[in-house]
């Protein structure tokens, strides 16, 4: 059984010894180097396709399909804009509430709306990452509470019957 560690010119004659000096320490510890070699290759693979990016992307395509134009372009720029460049080539699996917190805080010193908007458009992607077998957890539920709470506006409302009635009446009569 032969095990290829790289083309000459690209490997030079020290990093060949080297690799075949470890390859013969996975022999010796009963370890096939071919399988280990194919199962880093594989993992390498899987973790390329399980990325943040790659993972909203399909939900993407399972989600946003039938929401309103407003709700997907919205959705999409925020995922573009700030959750893929901090995010995007992570592992899903490996994201902590940590991580995901620095980034909320940084699109939080921007705009409070739209960091409450990634952090809920985050936790529905990693909650698909679960559901699909991808994640065993979603660290966007760790963060609840975490960022500055939005400003609510008030509006004026007539909470006493006999004025609503007058009110109603003017409407009537309009």
């Amino acid at each position: 059984k032969t095990l290829a560690l790289g083309v000459y010119p690209q490997v030079s004659l020290a990093d060949a010894r080297a690799k075949h000096f470890e390859a013969t320490q996975l022999l010796a510890k009963g370890i096939d180097p071919s399988a280990e070699k194919k199962q880093e290759k594989q993992l390498k693979q899987f973790k390329a396709d399980n990325s943040f990016k790659s993972v909203a992307e399909k939900w993407c395509e399972h989600h946003l399909t039938g929401k309103s134009e407003s709700y997907r372009s919205r959705s999409l720029r925020i995922l573009n804009n700030d959750l893929y460049p901090s995010l995007g080539n992570f592992a899903i699996g490996d994201i902590t509430p940590p991580q995901l917190l620095a980034v909320l805080r940084t699109i939080e010193s921007r705009t409070v709306d739209i960091a409450h908007r990634a952090m809920q458009l985050s936790g529905l992607i990693f909650r698909y990452a679960v559901q699909s077998g991808l994640a065993e957890r979603d660290p966007a539920q760790d963060l609840k509470g975490a960022l500055k709470s939005r400003k609510v506006k008030h509006h004026a409302a007539i909470t006493d019957p006999l004025k609503l009635s007058h009110l109603l009446n003017a409407l009537d009569a309009y």
